[in-house]
């Protein structure tokens, strides 16, 4: 087998998500401005927090209350349907993520 540095194309990305997820601001970027890296970083800053303000949404909530998707209170079609909806599968997909990884937070 030959010694081979495993390539991650999301470093970047992965790292931004990481610092968001520990509170750094955007500012806290390690790389400069303009190249592919800041964006890629910036990016996945992005990602975390989007998901932390869907987080605090009536789906994401009603999730971890154990409330089925079909329980959506808002009519179809409307912002707060698609804003509850969103919730909901994040924090479902946050259940399954950890359940895959043995955490314990699949349980709370």
């Amino acid at each position: 087998m030959t010694d081979v540095t495993a390539f991650n194309p999301h470093k970047e990305e992965d790292e931004g998500y990481l610092a968001a997820a520990n509170g750094l601001s955007s500012l806290a970027n390690p790389y400069p401005e303009a190249t592919i890296r800041y964006r890629h970083w910036r990016s996945g800053w992005q990602v975390k927090n989007d998901e932390t303000k869907l987080a605090e949404s009536e789906g994401y909530k009603a999730a971890t209350a154990g409330r089925r998707l079909e329980e959506n209170p808002h009519p179809p079609g409307t912002i707060r349907y698609d804003d509850w909806q969103r919730g909901w599968h994040l924090r479902e997909t946050e259940t399954q993520r950890a359940a895959r990884l043995g955490s314990t937070r699949a349980k709370a």
